[in-house]
Parts: structure tokens; C-alpha cells; sequence
């Protein structure tokens, strides 16, 4: 079993090249330099944190992300499970369920009322082996970041689902 710890870094020892694999394999674009930074900005202000399991020997082999909003509707702090992803020669040996845990345990920490799942594709199983229920995909607006705001021309588009 791997020991789950926080990452304080994208540059903490293997972190970077285990979520360089995750996005290779996912098949999404590599992130350039402002994206990096954008992202160990966000790690180091605390807006995303990253859980890592490292195995016997300092070797990471997944990680998992929590961001933590807040809902005036609920009046309550919220979590976002986001990037849960174990390298595929470790995969069935319980780190992705020590990951989702202790992402869990941490949004319990923080007081959030309920916890959102942004990495659910292929992992139904493990979700529903942790009592989370299946549900119907997310309404989503992706924004349109080279052009102008959605207040001024909608250039962005509807869809639903993360991916």
C-alpha cells in the first residue's frame, strides 16, 4: 500500500511527470509554461490542492486534486475531485480508493457539505465501490478564453459532461 501525502509543489519529486503521463494518456494538449505556472500558482495559494501516493521507495504514482468553493445556495463549503489518476502499472492496488479517500477526508476537514467528482470516466466502479451515486452529466459553458467576454458575444458553447 502507498502512503497518501499533500503536494506543496508542482515541482515536489515525481508529481510533474506523473500529471504530464495522465495528460499524454488522456489525450488533451500539453500545458505550456503559462499553464504551469498558472497551476503551481494555484497549488501554492492553496485554490487546488494535490494529494500524491507515493510508493516504497519515493516513487509517485497517483494523485488526485480538491478545490474548495462555496455555495450560497447550500450555504455551505463545497469540494471538486478533479485529476484522480494512477499510473497504469499500479492500477488495482488500492491507490486510487487511498486517493479518493483521502480527498474525501480532506473536504470533510475543510467543512464542505458535499463533494463534486470532475475525473469520474472508467472509474465508475471505484466511485460507486466508495457509495457515490451515478448521475446525469454537468451542464457546461466552455468560455472562449481568446475572445471576448460571454457578457459581450457568447463565442463559447453549451455541452454537457467534463471531458
Amino acid at each position: 500500500m502507498s502512503d497518501i501525502c499533500r503536494a506543496t509543489s508542482i515541482k515536489d519529486p515525481g508529481f510533474l511527470q506523473l500529471l504530464t503521463q495522465c495528460i499524454v494518456e488522456s489525450g488533451f494538449p500539453m500545458p505550456d509554461k503559462e499553464a504551469l505556472d498558472r497551476l503551481e500558482n494555484a497549488v501554492r495559494s492553496d485554490r487546488v490542492r494535490y494529494y500524491m501516493s507515493i510508493e516504497e521507495g519515493g516513487r509517485v504514482v497517483g494523485v488526485v486534486s480538491l478545490t474548495v468553493g462555496f455555495s450560497a445556495m447550500s450555504m455551505s463549503q463545497y469540494g471538486v475531485v478533479g485529476d484522480l489518476y494512477v499510473h497504469p502499472g499500479h492500477r488495482g492496488r488500492g491507490s486510487a480508493a487511498a486517493l479518493l479517500f483521502a480527498v474525501m477526508d480532506a473536504a470533510h476537514a475543510d467543512g464542505c457539505g458535499y463533494v463534486l467528482c470532475h475525473s469520474a470516466g472508467g472509474m465508475e466502479g471505484l466511485f460507486g465501490r466508495a457509495g457515490w451515486a451515478e448521475s446525469h452529466a454537468p451542464l457546461r459553458y466552455d468560455i472562449d478564453l481568446e475572445g471576448p467576454p460571454p457578457s459581450l458575444s457568447q463565442t463559447g458553447s453549451w455541452r454537457t459532461g467534463w471531458d
